[in-house]
């Protein structure tokens, strides 16, 4: 049988995520023109430069938070509040020491470094632009705690009330901001605003916490020295993600710039950007699904465990399936519609890249289960190791007469299948399931139907 409350969880998760992605969307969307039209490109495009400075800070967070959630959720489901303390702690002190320390850096660095001249800036003065990175360097830092908090919901199964309340602390940091700029204010008293809500809303969270998980204490008497030399290794592993992801978005484009030129750039990019269509409904299962799996490893509950996988899975390629089918239809159009008939179409790339967004549905969704349960060290490697090698074969295959951008694309996918291969390889092993019995679920709609009944919980322990 699956756990009580499995089926709400699930729901209420992917609702929360869906809220939180919205959110980020709108902001993204709606925050251009408010600057544009109240400060002008020039003092707009010195703020975002400025942005980015603190922007790196986040990745001094390394990976402690993800690992912390990942163990605490699998300590709490064996009912081991004690250890689940101890971790909170542990990971909270090395939070703290590594804020505090980076904080002092970054007082140091923004006083001492001419950031106006190496910016080239000209509307924003250098005290206010010392400020301003100050500032909002203070806000990431901010954000290093929240993700803890996060942990610490998660490891109770109330992951969606952290993500919907993490989500209303960042909209109402955009409004405000929004509302800042409406009025007028120059970009340093926006700032402040920008921080002060971030502020608030982090002692909202931590109030929400105790609340919710009144077991969960800050302090240091708990904290292991212990516990943090061993959470290392997989919270180091993490950095390798986000280092994969931008090898893969980022990469490419250089390799292609590097052969082909900036045209080319501009196609492969929209072509792309047609293909990946289904990431963002991927990204929502993965994440809705992610401290589910902890749990269900930390309670020694394989069957659901692999029932999660399987259904995640098959959900995630049919979805891949449905929108690549669309965009197959329409996808010359779409692409003609929306770059105003300025960049040259090329169907067979587009279909290439669908392609590999297909193989890509296996091992991204796949994924989740080594890195739910911190034991994605030899994953992380082997990502690296494929995307290295696949933007080698780009570079072969695009001096190849006749392949052009489409042997970035091949070589993309091949990078791809050979992840899905190892990726799903590593997952099955870890969930005790078989290569044969995986795929003839992938082949089952049976239990697909049944997520909208109330009478059986399409989600249960099923083989």
């Amino acid at each position: 049988m699956s756990p009580p409350g499995l089926k709400r969880r699930l729901l209420a998760g992917f609702g929360a995520n869906t809220f939180s992605r919205l959110s980020t969307t709108l902001t993204q969307i709606f925050s251009v023109p408010v600057f544009l039209s109240h400060w002008g490109v020039h003092v707009y495009g010195e703020w975002i430069l400025l942005n980015t400075i603190p922007s790196y800070l986040g990745l001094s967070d390394v990976g402690f938070g993800s690992v912390a959630g990942n163990e605490m959720t699998m300590l709490v489901a064996a009912q081991d509040l004690t250890e689940a303390l101890v971790v909170f702690q542990s990971v909270w002190v090395l939070t703290t020491v590594i804020t505090s320390v980076v904080g002092v850096l970054l007082i140091v660095a923004a006083w001492l470094l001419p950031l106006g001249t190496w910016l080239n800036m000209h509307y924003i003065s250098a005290t206010d632009a010392r400020l301003i990175v100050l500032l909002l360097g203070l806000a990431v830092l901010l954000g290093m705690q929240e993700t803890l908090f996060q942990a610490a919901f998660r490891c109770v199964g109330k992951y969606p009330l952290g993500t919907m309340a993490k989500s209303l602390v960042v909209l109402a940091a955009f409004l405000s901001t929004m509302i800042g700029v409406g009025l007028g204010l120059s970009p340093l008293p926006v700032a402040a605003l920008y921080v002060s809500v971030n502020a608030v809303g982090v002692l909202a969270l931590w109030t929400l916490l105790r609340r919710e998980v009144p077991w969960i204490r800050f302090g240091i008497h708990h904290a292991r020295w212990s516990v943090i030399r061993r959470l290392t290794g997989p919270a180091l592993s993490f950095m390798s993600f986000p280092l994969v992801n931008a090898m893969n978005l980022q990469g490419i484009l250089v390799v292609i710039g590097y052969v082909m030129g900036p045209i080319a750039v501009v196609t492969f990019n929209t072509a792309r950007t047609i293909s990946r269509s289904a990431a963002q409904g991927m990204n929502l299962i993965n994440n809705s699904i992610w401290p589910e799996m902890s749990a269900a490893f930390g309670r020694g509950a394989m069957g659901t465990a692999r029932m999660l996988h399987r259904r995640a899975c098959q959900i995630s390629l049919l979805l891949c399936l449905g929108i690549t089918f669309v965009v197959a239809l329409l996808g010359d159009w779409i692409w003609k519609v929306w770059t105003v008939g300025k960049v040259p179409t090329d169907p067979v790339l587009l279909n290439i890249m669908l392609l590999q967004m297909v193989i890509s549905a296996f091992w991204f969704t796949s994924s989740v289960v080594p890195m739910a349960t911190n034991q994605h060290q030899r994953m992380a490697r082997a990502m690296l190791a494929a995307t290295c090698l696949a933007l080698v074969l780009a570079w072969v295959l695009m001096h190849v007469s006749g392949l052009g951008l489409r042997g970035a694309a091949i070589a993309l996918a091949a990078g791809d299948l050979f992840t899905a291969s190892y990726v799903l390889r590593e997952s099955l092993q870890l969930l005790d399931d078989t290569p044969r019995d995986f795929m003839r679920s992938m082949l089952d709609l049976s239990l697909l139907p049944r997520v909208w009944r109330r009478s059986k919980v399409p989600v249960g322990n099923q083989e």
